[in-house]
């Protein structure tokens, strides 16, 4: 298994095979899936195994951030390295996102 798949069903409440997924109402009224990979507490969890500033790393961002407006929630990224909680700090800041914070869970 790679250590990033690894690293993602780790993530607490993971369920590995199954995503966890928020229904994000689009506004042409279209309805998307947005995928987080567990649950602890009242925080959704996403863990990153790199942040990569592409278009479809801010993307998914936006999507991730918008489907936790909508649903009154807020989410933590889990990263590898203290070099990738700097990276995802400073990604989610450039694009003005904060109901997403960023821990450091070693792998």
């Amino acid at each position: 298994m790679p250590p990033w798949k690894q690293y993602n069903d780790t993530a607490p409440g993971a369920q590995p095979g199954y995503a966890l997924a928020l229904t994000l109402t689009l506004p042409d009224g279209s309805q998307q899936e947005v995928r987080f990979d567990g649950i602890e507490g009242d925080y959704v969890i996403d863990r990153k195994w790199s942040i990569v500033d592409s278009a479809c790393g801010r993307e998914q961002a936006f999507r991730q951030s918008a489907v936790l407006e909508q649903q009154r929630l807020f989410a933590t990224w889990e990263v590898p390295s203290q070099q990738q909680k700097t990276r995802a700090v400073h990604f989610l800041k450039k694009l003005g996102i904060r109901n997403i914070k960023v821990r450091m869970v070693a792998p």
